[in-house]
This record gives structure tokens, C-alpha cells and sequence, in this order.
């Protein structure tokens, strides 16, 4: 009996602990979100700085560091989406369906959003190794506008977390 007694007494702590779980993790997601904002903006500043650029060399020195924000960028976003995966499955263990869902859609967000990051590397490798200005160019333009369809999944999936820390809330 006196078993009984403490089970009953500690189980809703034990379902606000989980419910803390879930937002911790959500939490954590928005935060790496932020960060990778700040690196992608950035990025976009030094592509900018190279466009205004002369020489190839000059593009390219502007170029390697828009590379190393995006680069940054990206294994943030990886962090992000990890955490939105893990609060997804918290969500899913106490059975708050649309807290898992918003999160599911964080994930798939912060998934494309890495992809094109990735994209913009690549891009912007390319810079670093053109023999003439029009290649450079024309690489950077690419790479601006992966990192701009980049930053719209990003926006979507900040948009998921708050959506999902509100269905959170809704879970009393």
C-alpha cells in the first residue's frame, strides 16, 4: 500500500519531468537555430564584400571565410535538427501528438536547411579554385541563393519550434 501511495504521488512529477525533457530539447534546437542564423548571416556578408571585389584573389579570400561561416552554419543546423529529432521522441513518450508533429516538421526543415548549406559550400569551394572572375562570380551567385533558400527552411523550422513549445503549453 504504502508503494502504491509513493507510485501515485511521484507520477506527476514524473510527467512534468518528461514534459521539461521535451522542452529542454526544444530549447536547445531554437538555440542552435539562432547560432546558425548568425553564421548564415554572415556568409552572406562576406559574399557580399567578395562581389565588390577586383580580383580573383580578393574574391576568393572573401569567398574562404563566407565558406567557414557557412561550413559553421551548417554543423549548427545538424545540432539543431538532432535536438528537434529528440524532442520529437520525447513528445511521442508522453503522447503529445502535436508537439511530436510541430517538432517532425523543425526536423524536416533543419534537413533541407543543411542540404542547402551544404549546397553553398559547395559553391563557394568552386570560388576558391576559379581561374577567372566570371566563374567566381557566377559560383557566388549560386551560393548566395542556396544560402537564401537555405535561410527560409531555416525560418520554417523556427517557426516549428515555437509552434511546437506552444502545443507544449496546450498539454497541461
Amino acid at each position: 500500500m504504502v508503494i502504491i501511495m509513493t507510485l501515485f504521488l511521484l507520477s506527476p512529477d514524473f510527467a512534468f519531468g518528461q514534459k521539461s525533457d521535451v522542452y529542454d530539447e526544444l530549447s536547445s534546437s531554437f538555440n542552435y537555430g539562432k547560432k546558425s542564423l548568425e553564421y548564415t548571416e554572415a556568409s552572406l556578408g562576406y559574399i557580399k564584400k567578395s562581389h565588390l571585389q577586383s580580383s580573383v584573389e580578393d574574391v576568393q579570400l572573401y569567398a574562404r571565410r563566407a565558406k567557414n561561416e557557412i561550413d559553421y552554419a551548417k554543423t549548427q543546423t545538424g545540432y539543431a535538427e538532432s535536438d528537434a529529432s529528440d524532442a520529437e521522441d520525447e513528445a511521442s513518450d508522453i503522447g503529445f501528438d502535436n508537439t511530436e508533429d510541430e517538432a517532425d516538421n523543425a526536423e524536416g526543415n533543419f534537413y533541407s536547411a543543411k542540404g542547402k548549406f551544404d549546397e553553398a559550400y559547395t559553391y563557394l569551394r568552386r570560388v576558391e579554385h576559379a581561374d577567372n572572375k566570371e566563374d567566381a562570380d557566377y559560383n557566388l551567385r549560386r551560393a548566395k541563393s542556396s544560402i537564401e533558400d537555405g535561410l527560409r527552411y531555416l525560418s520554417y523550422a523556427l517557426e516549428d519550434l515555437n509552434d511546437a513549445v506552444d502545443e507544449l503549453n496546450n498539454n497541461n
